[in-house]
């Protein structure tokens, strides 16, 4: 695993007990088959989807893994997790 697959599984691992495991096991399976961009992107589709509440450092740690990837932060599921911050 290298490092990048590695932030991402432990970014997924905070949502154990918050998101259903079938989804979240699903959304990080897909690093197994060499589709860590797509992991990551679908693992924060499911927690805009199911409304999963954020902190503000998993929240700027979801920023820095897009921006990591050359995610546009501005689209797709990324501009509306700032929505699910708790503070």
């Amino acid at each position: 695993m290298d490092m990048l697959e590695e932030r991402i599984f432990n970014f997924g691992e905070k949502f154990k007990g918050r998101l259903d495991s079938l989804i979240l096991d699903g959304a990080l399976d897909y690093m197994n088959h060499n589709e860590v961009p797509l992991a990551f992107e679908i693992l924060c589709d499911h927690i805009c989807e199911y409304e999963i509440s954020l902190s503000e450092i998993e929240y700027l740690e979801a920023m820095d893994l897009a921006r990591d990837m050359n995610f546009d932060v501005t689209l797709g599921p990324y501009k509306h997790l700032k929505n699910l911050v708790v503070r």
